[in-house]
C-alpha cells in the first residue's frame, strides 16, 4: 500500500487493518503536477499570490459528513473571512475551484459561494480539465499560503514546502485536521478552530509574516505526520514497481 505519510500508516495500524506492506512515498498527485510543470516548461512564481483559497463547496446535503449540521455554513465562513482579510490588507487572492468549468457542478459551486460572498465581487477559477492540467496544484505552488476546510490537498501542499491553514469552525471532531484520531490542536500553526474573524486575521497574518523555514520549524514533526515532503513520489513509485516486475 502506497500512502502519504506516517499518519496513514498509523490509521491502518490503530484500526487493526491487516496491510502486509506499507510504503510511505508522499503525494502522487503533487509529484505528477510537479512533473507536468517541468514537462511544459512552465515558470512558477512561488509568491504570485498571497493566499490560495481552496474551494470545498457543500453541493449535496448530508453527503460527506451528515452528522455535522453546520458544515456548509462554516465552509462559507472560511471564504467570507478570507475575502474580508484580503480586502482589508490588500492581499492577492486566488480562489481555486473544485469543479471543471462549464459543468453543472461548476455552476453549483458558484451558486453555493454566492450565498456566503454576496458582498464581494468574487471569481472562482475553474479549469476546463483540472485533472489533466493540475490547475489547483499549480495555484498552490504559486501561493504563499493555502487555506481550506476539509481538503486533502492541504496535506499535499506540504510536498511543495508550502504553508497551509486548515479551518474547522464547526466545533465537531469529525472534520478536525487531519482527522481519524490524530487531530492537531488549536495551538498548532496550521490550525484555526475559533469562528472569530479577529482570531483568523491574527493567525493568517502571523503565517504570512513567517518565512517557510520558520513556519515548518514551528510545525515540527507534524510536517512529517501530515505528508512526506517530497515531489519524487511518482519516480519512487515507478522504481518500486520496476523492482517488482524485475
Amino acid at each position: 500500500l502506497f500512502c502519504f505519510s506516517k499518519y496513514d500508516q498509523l490509521f491502518y495500524e490503530e484500526n487493526k487493518i491487516n496491510v502486509k506492506k506499507i510504503e510511505i512515498i508522499g503525494s502522487l498527485k503533487s509529484s505528477l503536477s510537479y512533473e507536468y510543470v517541468k514537462s511544459k516548461k512552465m515558470k512558477i512564481n512561488p509568491n504570485k499570490y498571497d493566499i490560495c483559497l481552496v474551494s470545498t463547496p457543500m453541493i449535496f446535503l448530508n453527503y460527506d459528513f451528515p452528522q455535522v449540521k453546520n458544515l456548509a455554513d462554516c465552509v462559507g465562513l472560511i471564504a467570507e473571512f478570507t475575502y474580508r482579510l484580503c480586502k482589508k490588507h490588500n492581499l492577492n487572492l486566488i480562489f481555486t475551484g473544485k469543479s471543471d468549468k462549464g459543468t453543472k457542478y461548476a455552476d453549483r459551486e458558484i451558486f453555493f459561494y454566492k450565498h456566503y460572498l454576496k458582498d464581494y465581487d468574487f471569481k472562482i477559477f475553474q479549469s476546463s480539465d483540472r485533472r489533466a492540467n493540475y490547475f489547483s496544484y499549480i495555484n498552490i505552488m504559486q501561493s504563499k499560503l493555502s487555506i481550506s476546510a476539509v481538503s486533502t490537498i492541504l496535506r499535499e501542499a506540504i510536498a511543495f514546502e508550502k504553508k497551509i491553514l486548515s479551518c474547522n469552525f464547526t466545533g465537531h471532531p469529525k472534520v478536525a485536521f487531519p482527522g481519524l484520531g490524530h487531530e492537531l490542536s488549536e495551538d498548532n500553526i496550521c490550525i484555526a478552530q475559533k469562528p472569530s474573524y479577529e482570531h483568523f486575521e491574527e493567525k493568517v497574518l502571523k503565517i504570512l509574516s513567517m518565512t517557510n523555514q520558520e513556519y515548518f520549524d514551528e510545525l515540527g514533526k507534524d510536517k512529517f505526520l501530515l505528508m512526506k515532503p517530497t515531489v519524487e513520489a511518482a519516480g519512487g513509485m515507478r522504481e518500486i514497481l520496476q523492482r517488482k516486475v524485475c
